[in-house]
């Protein structure tokens, strides 16, 4: 309903190619409530929206590490139900990835058939997603799954690591990675789920957009 009347209003003044801009919907009603994700957030929807403008098949989203308590804003980033609300304007395939099977459940609940939640290893998840017949280039890729230590970080941050390489086929020039949970050192570096994957993207001369609590790419 609300996708029809995004396109109803629309066609009143710009044409039916040229939608409302989710970022002005994402700015009333999300980034205040996000703390210190808001950045991040906008950092993603401004090229995912680029992105989707003016592109006949739908965008692939993949997200690792599913919603868990439905209005928990400045916690967990409630990054399921964003994905979602964006679905409303933009055609878009959304799938999330949990180890915990009420996560899957709450997911159901919150988002309906508009994503696709599953229950399971992340990095077996994407490995077999990769793998399977008529696989295709994922747009949105936001890992979020194997809780931080900040006592142990290297477990969390390598199987972020695991995960790039097992869904590595699904990702080309356009694909947005994301990274949550990433926190300043007192002597001005970062640790966090994703500085083992910082590295690697250095390395292959891949600029971070966005280095806060999460981190940025895009290839």
């Amino acid at each position: 309903m609300l996708k029809r009347i995004w396109k109803n209003f629309a066609g009143a003044g710009s044409g039916p190619e040229a939608p409302p801009s989710f970022l002005a919907h994402y700015e009333k009603s999300f980034a205040p409530l996000l703390g210190v994700r808001a950045d991040g957030f906008r950092a993603i929807f401004e090229r995912l929206e680029a992105r989707c403008r003016g592109r006949a098949a739908p965008a692939l989203i993949i997200e690792t590490g599913s919603m868990r308590t439905p209005g928990n804003w400045a916690w967990d980033g409630q990054s399921t139900a964003l994905w979602k609300e964006f679905g409303l304007l933009y055609d878009c395939e959304i799938h999330t990835v949990d180890l915990d099977p009420q996560a899957a459940v709450v997911v159901r609940q919150e988002c309906g058939e508009m994503v696709q939640a599953h229950t399971g290893d992340s990095v077996r998840f994407l490995y077999d997603f990769a793998a399977s017949p008529g696989a295709r280039q994922i747009d949105m890729l936001y890992l979020d799954s194997y809780d931080f230590d900040a006592a142990d970080p290297f477990p969390s941050a390598f199987h972020h690591i695991k995960e790039l390489i097992a869904v590595r086929p699904c990702l080309g020039p356009g694909s947005i990675i994301a990274i949550d949970d990433n926190f300043v050192l007192a002597e001005g570096g970062f640790t966090g789920k994703g500085y083992l994957a910082d590295e690697w993207f250095r390395h292959l001369d891949i600029p971070c957009l966005h280095r806060g609590h999460q981190f940025v790419w895009q290839l």
